[in-house]
Parts: C-alpha cells; sequence; structure tokens
C-alpha cells in the first residue's frame, strides 16, 4: 500500500510540475529554456526538478505526454454527445490544428530539429498516443458501417489518419503557412482515397 501512495503523490507532484512547464514552454520555447530557469521558475531546486525528470528530453517528452492525454480528455468530452462518428473525426482535426497553433512556440524546435520526433513518441513502451489511435479506429470502424471503406483495419487507419493530419502541421511549422484547412476538407481529402 505505501508504494501506492508514494507512486500517487509522485504522479501527482509530475501533473503539477508539467501544468506549470507547459505555461513555460508555450510562452518562451523548449529550447532557450534551461533547468535552472524551470526550477527557479517552480520554485524548486534543480535537483528535486531532476529527481522527477531526469533530463531537458525527457522533461520535453513528459510534456508531449501530458498535453496528448490532455488532448485526449478533450477529444473524448467534445465527442461524447455527437453520434456521427464523421462528425467526431471533424472534431479531431480541428481540436489537433488548435492545439498546436496554440503550442506553436513549445514544439516548433524539437520537431525542426527531429523530423522523426512523433515517430520516436509514438514507438515509446508506454505510447501516450494509444488510447487516441484506439479511439480513432472506433470512430473508422462505426463510419465503415455508414459509408464502406476499402480498408478494414480501422487501427492501421487510424495510424495513416493521424500521418495525415501531421502532414499539414508538419508543412505548417517548416513553411510559416497558416494552419486553417477546414477539418471537413482534410477529412473529405482522407475519406477520398479510402472508400470502396
Amino acid at each position: 500500500m505505501r508504494d501506492i501512495i508514494k507512486q500517487k503523490v509522485l504522479e501527482t507532484k509530475k501533473n503539477l510540475v508539467l501544468e506549470e512547464i507547459s505555461k513555460i514552454f508555450e510562452n518562451d520555447g523548449f529550447s532557450s529554456v534551461k533547468m535552472q530557469d524551470i526550477a527557479n521558475r517552480l520554485n524548486i531546486s534543480v535537483g528535486a526538478l531532476y529527481k522527477l525528470f531526469s533530463s531537458k528530453d525527457e522533461l520535453f517528452y513528459e510534456y508531449i505526454a501530458y498535453q496528448i492525454r490532455l488532448f485526449h480528455n478533450m477529444l473524448v468530452e467534445n465527442c461524447s454527445s455527437l453520434s456521427h462518428p464523421k462528425l467526431c473525426l471533424e472534431i479531431y482535426v480541428k481540436l489537433k490544428f488548435d492545439v498546436f497553433s496554440a503550442k506553436r512556440k513549445a514544439i516548433e524546435d524539437p520537431i525542426i530539429g527531429d523530423p522523426l520526433f512523433f515517430f520516436k513518441m509514438n514507438t515509446q513502451k508506454n505510447d501516450p498516443a494509444k488510447p487516441i489511435f484506439e479511439f480513432l479506429a472506433e470512430l473508422f470502424e462505426r463510419l465503415d458501417k455508414i459509408e464502406p471503406l476499402k480498408e478494414k483495419n480501422y487501427m492501421k487507419l487510424a495510424y495513416l489518419f493521424n500521418a495525415f493530419t501531421m502532414g499539414y502541421i508538419e508543412y505548417w511549422i517548416n513553411y510559416d503557412e497558416k494552419l486553417e484547412e477546414s477539418a471537413s476538407v482534410v477529412l473529405e481529402e482522407f475519406l477520398k482515397g479510402m472508400k470502396e
């Protein structure tokens, strides 16, 4: 029981720190901030920060995982009252574009510096995006019953759709275009190649 309590306390501490770190990264960016700056802003020692996160890179991956959990919760909440899977898929695109637009400063340097960043993130042992992919797969399965799709591997469709939407984001980040594509247009473009 003591270990469970210890683990919960550690998770709570991490989440509180990640909440504050989100503000720092989103205002100042990632590359310009040092661990000492973060510790000072959080009013904790650098040692205490390193006890929670062994490096700045680990801290950033934890920040991304935390943001993914928040995104998943928003997605589920926004889709809870919608009955048609297509509407939920549009919500996914809109939320994704909105979230990336709001967090550009935090993610710009790591993504431009490492084009495989999200691939690496998704292949970690505890893939933080797994619940989102499962949610998308379920939406594609429901959509297939209404509008038959060529691909019947719904998890594969979820990964393809994620990559398709990431293409818009990566282009936007690398070429400084506006991320203003309509969610319904993006979804229709994807589905055009997936329908029977």
